[in-house]
């Protein structure tokens, strides 16, 4: 029996790094004795990881399958399989089982018919090392006539790289696979047969002429895409999608937007949160200002939502119907969705039926919340921080089960875009460093190679912080304005007698209170038992660990809400909505794990899956209403509210186009609604001009002057100028209420 033990001075790698050798059973059990023994014996000497996996007809060869698995339990698994052993669908199977049952992360699939030499596989590890492939296929000398050799050089060899059941021949004996090929492209590989016709450019596949004769002649690199071997372009994506699930899935979730924008315009509440005015107010004035240019940008929010808002922003009607804002919100959401469905299809394995089970459960509980239909009919910037959290998690998931810097370097990119769109993307941030971090060490032991991940991750994902740091310096010469600014201070929205503050309990309560409000009941329950059942079972493989980053909002509101930074109010414990929406970036967690959940019911019949996805998505309905819709509305119907509403209906009447003098912060709905060109309002942001004008209102040519003079809410304007003489002096007050005074000037 081959000793288990490496040899002296190999380091054993981990079995993220190990190899699954995937072959039928021939019906002499001698071979497959033999064949079994030389590998065992071959993989233990190189000191890889491995494990063999023998597909084998229960009529045949039996007794062989049953002594190799109990002498090697640990490394041989057997597949019973009905029907002839060089079947497509056997070599599925073997796939299927070493997908599942296995974390090696890579599989040689030896061709129907074709023997195994053992002294082969080394060869084939070191050169898909050497040559960074994605897939080496060996070709034996026997393969290597003119005939034969031409047959390899067509798509159709290569097509054989993933196992299809329309493949003929052996002209591919051995097939070295990364495990991500089977995972992504198949959906589940075997069940879902996928052909590299359907791959994207970025695939290296090698040739590996094995030689009997002696060292093997170089490997040679074979086009990358169908067009290159001249036998024409694939069809389009969108003609032939690799997931017509997800297909079907995301363009439900592209009418589902449209139709709930359109509800929402017709409602008259796509702009009911002041923020979603202001987010507006801040993009337009990019470009129409008295002072245009980025510094319109500010300190206090980031700024991505605000530049994406920019080539329709300069449209009036876009711009005054709130939709230059919603169009991105509404993108975002079916981005958001489609990688909903990825994610949770990722968590579910690899067998196609419980991957979309996942999937569109996960979809269906994300794209059917009230709440999350709502704010992506709104200018509000949630929306476009979930799709970058979405797309980071699922190219993180997807490096951690390839290791291929493209997926690690796009899951970098999404995690620069959410630091740029809200600050809890700083938090995802750091969490997917850790999980970088620890992939990285787990599986590879390797100090420098820590060092260059963390840096290859870190050096795009906190750009967007650097860079927003700089910009506060920059701008305001502070580097925390966008902390403790004058318009970003936390003290100016958290309230010192809050009970969320110093109290850990009465925040968690909070915080847990408000996700029943954004997520319904059932959803955040399915959610946490779903997370459980995860962590028991896979728990911190590093195939496995990506998705735990979605849970990270919950402590990180929690702690907020305990030390003061943030403000939500849930009436449980405030006796009324404020900032609810805040527990809605749960959403995506819950919905994903949730989905992995219902995928591991017990149930066979794809009917009756489909069937408990189904009723799993209908508990949307036990969402209590639309919360976040509700906290704007019961704003706007306050008195103060009304009044500003009425005071705006009148100026919009009597205005002339002279310049206003007016503060931005607290007026925002004045700005927006009253319709005034931006151009003509001299407010903070403009520089010098703001300044000069509250000196001298006359003198720089104001001709309006807005003030708001409700007791405890004076605005600048009204504070610096209720005293001076020239006010009433240059200008008549022509409307006054108990919230604001409008003056005009002079004639």
């Amino acid at each position: 029996m081959p000793s288990q033990e490496h040899p002296p001075g190999l380091n054993p790698v981990g079995k993220d790094d190990g190899v699954a050798v995937v072959f039928p059973a021939h019906s002499r059990p001698q071979c497959v004795e033999d064949e079994v023994e030389s590998l065992l014996a071959t993989l233990a000497e190189a000191g890889l990881e491995h494990r063999i996996v023998i597909v084998g007809q229960p009529g045949g060869v039996p007794g062989a399958l049953d002594v190799l698995a109990s002498r090697y339990p640990d490394r041989v698994l057997t597949v019973p399989h009905e029907g002839e052993p060089d079947a497509a669908r056997a070599e599925r199977a073997g796939v299927l089982a070493a997908l599942e049952r296995t974390d090696m992360r890579r599989l040689v699939l030896v061709g129907p018919g074709d023997r195994i030499n053992a002294a082969d596989l080394p060869v084939l590890l070191r050169v898909q090392r050497e040559e960074r492939a994605d897939a080496v296929v060996g070709t034996p000398e026997r393969a290597r006539s003119r005939t034969r050799r031409a047959t390899v050089l067509t798509w159709a060899a290569w097509d054989r790289l993933l196992p299809r059941g329309q493949a003929r021949g052996g002209a591919c004996s051995y097939r070295l696979l990364d495990r991500w090929l089977l995972e992504e492209w198949g959906h589940g590989g075997p069940a879902r047969p996928t052909s590299l016709a359907s791959a994207r450019g970025d695939v290296r596949i090698v040739e590996l002429p094995l030689s009997r004769r002696g060292r093997p002649p170089a490997p040679r690199a074979v086009s990358r895409s169908r067009a290159g071997l001249g036998l024409g372009a694939r069809r389009p994506a969108w003609r032939a999608p690799r997931d017509p699930v997800l297909a079907l899935v995301t363009a439900a979730s592209a009418v589902l937007s449209v139709l709930a924008c359109l509800y929402h315009l017709d409602l008259g509440s796509v702009l009911a949160y002041n923020d979603s005015g202001s987010h507006l107010l801040i993009a337009r004035r990019v470009i129409d200002s008295p002072t245009p240019g980025l510094a319109q940008l500010g300190g206090v929010w980031p700024p991505l939502p605000h530049l994406l808002a920019l080539p329709v922003v300069w449209h009036d009607a876009l711009f005054y119907s709130g939709l230059a804002g919603s169009l991105v919100s509404m993108v975002s959401y079916v981005v958001t969705v489609r990688y909903a469905y990825l994610i949770a299809a990722g968590t579910a394995g690899a067998e196609r039926a419980r991957r979309r089970t996942a999937g569109v459960t996960a979809a269906g509980l994300l794209a059917l919340n009230p709440n999350v239909l709502y704010l992506q009919s709104t200018p509000m910037t949630e929306l476009l921080l979930f799709a970058c959290i979405a797309a980071a998690v699922h190219h993180l998931a997807r490096w951690c089960r390839s290791g291929r810097h493209t997926q690690l370097a796009i899951a970098s990119a999404a995690t620069l875009l959410a630091t740029l769109t809200r600050y809890e993307g700083w938090v995802l941030a750091v969490a997917m460093t850790a999980v970088v971090g620890y992939v990285s060490f787990r599986r590879w032991r390797d100090l420098a190679r820590l060092e260059a991940h963390l840096i290859f991750f870190g050096a795009a994902a906190f750009a967007g912080i650097a860079g927003w740091v700089a910009w506060s310096w920059l701008i305001f010469d502070d580097w925390l304005y966008w902390h403790s600014g004058e318009y970003a201070n936390p003290a100016l929205w958290v309230s010192p007698d809050d009970p969320n503050i110093g109290a850990p309990v009465v925040a968690w309560s909070t915080y847990a209170h408000a996700m029943a409000h954004a997520l319904g009941l059932l959803t955040p329950l399915a959610g946490a038992a779903g997370a459980l059942v995860y962590a028991w079972r896979r728990r911190l493989r590093a195939e496995a660990v990506a998705p735990y980053t979605l849970l990270i909002f919950v402590p990180f509101f929690v702690l907020a809400l305990y030390l003061g930074q943030r403000p939500l109010h849930v009436p449980e414990v405030h006796g009324s909505f404020y900032n609810v929406r805040f527990a809605l970036v749960m959403v995506l967690g819950a919905a994903v794990f949730a989905g992995y959940l219902v995928s591991l019911a017990p149930l066979r019949a794809r009917w009756a899956r489909a069937a408990l996805a189904c009723g799993m998505v209908a508990t949307v309905v036990a969402v209590p209403g639309t919360a976040t819709l509700a906290e704007p509305m019961s704003w706007h119907a306050g008195r103060d509210e009304r009044a500003v509403a009425r005071a705006v209906a009148w100026w919009r009447q009597h205005y002339d186009g002279t310049p206003v003098l007016m503060e931005n912060h607290g007026n925002e709905i004045v700005a927006f609604e009253s319709r005034i060109p931006l151009g003509r309002i001299v407010y903070e942001g403009s520089f010098r001009l703001w300044e000069r004008a509250l000196r001298d209102p006359a003198g720089k040519g104001i001709g309006w002057i807005y003030a708001r003079t409700a007791p405890g809410r004076e605005d600048r304007t009204w504070r610096t100028l209720r005293d001076r003489p020239s006010l009433t002096h240059d200008f008549t007050l022509v409307y006054r209420d108990a919230v604001q005074h409008i003056y005009r000037r002079r004639v």
